[in-house]
């Protein structure tokens, strides 16, 4: 009987776990980025307010604890990282294809949707990175948040990120 209770925890605990990450999956099936980020979280909340809307906690990146500035994870949302600048989210970054932008723009699309889905509100600029990359960009009315997507040689997205300028225009998600 005992190996019978324990095949029956094994088999609850690898189904707690599948269930997981199919709610994971769902989540970001539903997620879309906007300027403010990735929802339920969303820029200029604190960890806590953040980890609060996830409903999981954003783990920093090893050796970052301490760090002003940190890149932070959660099993909420593979694939995504959020960037903590002095306690607040600025910026919240991919190169997951599941997360679309609100538009529908997604990481492995050509660089050519992009422009025709957001036509002259897009800012085009070359990547520092890619001799025909493409750094392209869609700013808030207000311009204090962007969503930016990279585009490499190939003309394909292979990261976007949104957030409060300037944070989100940089390459790197800390500058310090």
């Amino acid at each position: 009987m005992k190996s019978s209770g324990h095949k029956r925890e094994r088999w609850l605990g690898v189904t707690l776990l599948a269930t997981a990450a199919l709610l994971a999956d769902a989540a970001a099936a539903q997620a879309r980025f906007g300027w403010l980020g990735l929802p339920p979280a969303s820029i200029g909340q604190t960890v806590a307010q953040a980890e609060t809307s996830l409903k999981a906690p954003l783990l920093a990146a090893p050796g970052q604890a301490d760090a002003p500035c940190q890149k932070r994870s959660t099993a909420a949302q593979p694939g995504v990282v959020y960037v903590v600048d002095d306690g607040l989210i600025t910026r919240v970054e991919t190169r997951d294809k599941r997360y679309p932008s609100i538009s529908g723009v997604r990481v492995g699309d050509d660089a050519h949707k992009a422009r025709q889905v957001y036509g002259a509100r897009l800012s085009v600029q070359p990547h520092l990175y890619f001799d025909n990359g493409l750094r392209l960009s869609v700013y808030s009315p207000d311009r204090q948040y962007a969503l930016v997507m990279e585009s490499n040689d190939n003309g394909r997205i292979i990261a976007m990120r949104a957030g409060m300028v300037p944070a989100v225009e940089q390459l790197e998600g800390c500058s310090r």
